[in-house]
């Protein structure tokens, strides 16, 4: 017996029921097909975008026609979780009439309006090159297709290489779950009558569900998750909820992903590989539009990290989610960003595998650095364990040089040390007035800023006195190297330590081969 809504107003009560049922026709996931003998797979062609009607704007539907391979593409418009309304299918076919293309309407909210199966088969299977889900009410799409079959035939359609498209209800249903907002009052045929009848209260006595999909692209899928309801409830703190309780139902070590979609961004899957697309700004302007990927970590915290749009790239969605938890893990390492190339601090990220979820509020633009091809990103764990703090305050070591945050305003001082003369820095100064204090002058006596203790007579052999420095003859005193520079970067703030190099002395890092990196003026971070 096939599922029809008895009403057009009242929907609660017909389908709150049939949240738990199950409409997967696809492994999450997994291709459509895969032949035994050479392997080859054949995956879903969809582009789908956070709102309704987002596959009319120019960059998507330019997408969408281009997945055809055709210039004007024959169409097929399903308007089942709009309940097949007039008005949602003139908006939702409007740019394919543009170009003119030939549109077909399959109206299947009704039984009085279904075809049979043959024709249904004829419309779907046979004549499409594009299937346009239209948004709306997707628990009641779900079980109507469902009961007609017509679940089964779109997944024939899609084998056949048809593009699936469409935003909203039109975005989740392929997906394995969604969150959808399908049993509020008001989603329903009338709605607009509904709402006019409805008290205040009565509009926000409602809450989102989870339900299951087609199954296509092994995620729940959160549409519109850079909104709220009518409800006045966040999607993104919902779906939060929504991911935890089924993490922690079905278990820790069967990781649920989620994937939001903002409502201006859109998503390409094709040969089993995910791009993500946006137009630009968010509509409340905060931000860019994105898709968001959802996890629970180890410490059942929800996290939701933001993929960078726009680039081109297509990955498997494992790729993306892999990426995101690096993302993650980058920014609560010791040393979260090291810039070694010719390249932005953005692109530096992205070469260390992370996605774009740096809170870049905390990050400015900053120009490309100078670097030469040998000198190679740092990652945290090259890097030696950190020796323990010195036991004298004074004493410059290559511990408390890591331990301050600004050793010896080492930038101001080699700023001073490239200001003047080859014969001014070999002119004699004054003493200082305390054999432990540390200036630009005496630095130049010592070719190891990190040990305090030694003087010009001590790292160079000439035989003086400790602050007895008119003994020394300036002719003696041989030219300082040039400084090499290594640059830490920590979450933004950045450590630099200049290193003047003398065989003589322990190098600043026990391991020699590590490269050094070009020092970025703190004011370009």
């Amino acid at each position: 017996m096939h599922f029809e809504l008895a009403s057009d107003f009242v929907i609660n009560d017909t389908l709150k029921p049939h949240v738990g049922d199950n409409f997967r026709v696809a492994a999450p996931g997994l291709p459509l097909h895969q032949c035994p003998d050479t392997g080859n797979a054949i995956y879903p062609k969809i582009m789908t975008t956070g709102s309704g009607n987002g596959i009319h704007e120019p960059a998507f539907f330019a997408k969408i026609v281009s997945m055809t391979g055709k210039d004007k593409p024959k169409v097929v418009y399903i308007g089942t979780p709009f309940f097949d309304r007039e008005d949602k299918f003139e908006s939702g076919t409007k740019s394919f009439r543009a170009i003119g293309c030939r549109i077909k309407r399959l109206m299947v909210a009704k039984e009085c309006t279904t075809p049979s199966p043959e024709e249904m088969r004829r419309i779907i299977v046979d004549f499409p090159d594009v299937i346009v889900v239209s948004g709306g009410n997707s628990l009641f799409a779900m079980l109507r297709w469902q009961s007609i079959g017509l679940d089964l035939l779109i997944k024939e359609a899609a084998l056949k290489g048809v593009v699936l498209c469409g935003g909203s209800a039109g975005c989740g249903c392929w997906f394995d779950t969604m969150q959808t907002d399908s049993l509020k009052p008001e989603a329903c045929k009338l709605s607009e009558r509904v709402l006019t009848e409805l008290s205040a209260e009565e509009r926000l006595n409602w809450s989102f569900v989870r339900i299951s999909c087609m199954g296509y692209l092994n995620a729940f899928c959160v549409p519109h998750i850079d909104t709220k309801g009518t409800n006045e409830v966040a999607r993104v703190d919902i779906a939060k909820k929504m991911l935890l309780d089924a993490q922690l139902e079905s278990g820790m070590e069967n990781p649920i992903i989620g994937f939001g979609v903002d409502e201006l961004a859109g998503v390409v899957y094709e040969h089993g590989k995910v791009t993500i697309m946006s137009l630009g700004k968010r509509k409340n302007g905060i931000g860019e539009a994105t898709c968001h990927i959802l996890y629970v970590d180890q410490r059942r915290e929800v996290m939701c990290i933001p993929l960078t749009p726009n680039t081109g790239e297509a990955a498997t969605l494992e790729e993306l989610i892999e990426r995101a938890m690096r993302s993650v893990e980058a920014l609560q390492s010791p040393l979260d960003l090291i810039v070694s190339e010719e390249i932005s601090i953005s692109h530096a990220v992205h070469r260390r595998g992370v996605s774009g979820a740096v809170d870049w509020g905390l990050i400015e633009a900053t120009a490309p650095v100078k670097t030469t091809e040998a000198d190679a990103p740092l990652v945290a764990d090259q890097l030696p364990p950190l020796p323990p703090p010195p036991s004298h305050p004074h004493q410059r070591t290559p511990s408390n040089l890591l331990y301050s945050p600004a050793p010896l305003n080492i930038e101001r001082i080699a700023n001073d040390m490239n200001a003047i003369t080859f014969e001014e820095r070999c002119a004699t100064p004054p003493p200082p007035p305390h054999t432990h204090q540390r200036t630009p002058s005496n630095l130049q006596y010592s070719p190891a800023l990190h040990n305090i203790g030694r003087t010009s007579e001590d790292a160079h052999g000439i035989n003086s006195c400790r602050n007895d420095h008119d003994k020394v003859p300036v002719g003696e005193l041989p030219p300082p190297p040039a400084p090499s520079s290594v640059g830490l970067f920590h979450q933004g703030r950045m450590a630099a330590v200049v290193e003047q190099h003398n065989p003589n002395l322990p190098p600043l890092f026990p391991r020699g081969d590590l490269p050094a990196i070009k020092v970025c003026n703190s004011h370009s971070i």
